[in-house]
């Protein structure tokens, strides 16, 4: 889905300058006895019903210059395409009844008497008065009705921890809770921070733990034909460690999850000689649109001074080789080791509308 490790760093890259160019003033980061944070959301996450995602060269660019969805969607009757079938009742004759007509890949349907009929985006109701007209060339007082017999040609796809996951198909426009629906909910393990809507390869700018457990219907966008919905299991998730560490890269978040000392020593253990352990980076995202910075002090939980902390899924851990006086020097240290991790589901999403 991704193009390469160097998207990864890319982004991680504009999350960390979009923070501020200055130096880290911690005194002015809110404290809560273990870690300094700095709170990061997009603004505005969604504009009306429609989702930004990333589009890349061809992408539509809202008022601010952000890429925004097309609308293109499923907003209104449904319009035929191929692999659909009808149901077609030609003037009532025997042998002209309840024919079932499959449009082919090219848009068109084959019936009786006539040359093929190309139907692709019509409705049933236009289609009804196209093959009318059709048969009056022939025929006087030539009726047609037309049903939706099967419809495939609209499908989105629900990919991890939903109940009924796979190949779903769209018979109406429908919004993203109604989505849910469709594939019964979500299992018990589902990780909903790490929750996705891709639309053409690209990730969407779509928070589904606020829309679930916030009540945010800002993020309840319409849902597109093609769309890709994907729930990972919290224990298949990892936690990256990079730095000044002896063995920088993926470390699986597991059924227990992990914490930081915890990752720090599977790891390999930090270079105490040169880690500047009082300054360890976590990047937090808790969507594509929502995230965190936060700075901890692991030298004092080694000397027990203070308490381990918790990790979540997709947590960044960054150990810096040296004193970083501002989120630039911290870039220039991470990008080197960011090109190791191929795997991570980059929340490049919130880390554009921010770098805008």
């Amino acid at each position: 889905m991704f193009k390469g490790r160097g998207l990864w760093a890319l982004c991680v890259a504009m999350l960390l300058s979009a923070c501020s160019d200055d130096s880290v003033d911690t005194s002015e980061m809110p404290y809560d006895g273990i870690a300094f944070r700095q709170l990061i959301v997009s603004d505005p996450p969604v504009p009306g019903r429609t989702a930004i995602c990333e589009f890349g060269e061809t992408e539509t660019l809202d008022a601010k210059g952000r890429p925004v969805a097309s609308r293109d969607a499923f907003t209104g009757p449904y319009a035929v395409g191929p692999g659909d079938t009808l149901r077609l009742n030609l003037f009532g004759e025997e042998g002209m009844r309840d024919l079932l007509v499959r449009v082919d890949g090219q848009g068109y349907i084959q019936v009786p008497i006539v040359a093929p009929v190309r139907v692709e985006g019509r409705t049933t109701r236009q289609i009804q008065s196209q093959l009318a007209d059709a048969y009056r060339v022939i025929f006087q007082d030539a009726w047609v009705t037309v049903q939706l017999e099967d419809a495939v040609s609209k499908p989105i796809y629900f990919l991890g921890e939903f109940r009924s996951p796979g190949v779903k198909y769209l018979e109406r426009p429908v919004d993203l809770l109604q989505s849910l629906g469709m594939a019964d909910g979500l299992e018990e393990d589902a990780f909903l921070p790490g929750g996705r809507l891709m639309r053409r390869n690209r990730v969407c700018a779509v928070d589904l733990f606020a829309l679930l457990r916030e009540g945010d219907f800002n993020q309840n966008v319409d849902i597109q034909p093609y769309d890709v919905l994907f729930m990972p299991a919290r224990q298949d998730m990892s936690v990256y460690v990079l730095g000044a560490v002896a063995s920088p890269g993926e470390v699986p978040f597991g059924s227990e999850g992990r914490t930081l000392l915890e990752v720090l020593s599977m790891s390999g253990g930090v270079n105490r000689s040169s880690a500047f352990l009082d300054q360890v980076r976590v990047i937090r995202s808790f969507s594509p649109v929502h995230g965190e910075m936060l700075i901890l002090d692991v030298e004092a939980m080694l000397r027990g001074e203070a308490l381990d902390y918790p990790l979540e899924p997709n947590d960044v851990v960054f150990v810096p080789n040296s004193a970083l006086g501002s989120w630039n020097e911290a870039i220039a240290e991470i990008l080197p080791s960011l090109q190791l991790i191929s795997s991570a589901l980059t929340p490049y999403a919130l880390i554009r509308t921010l770098a805008d």
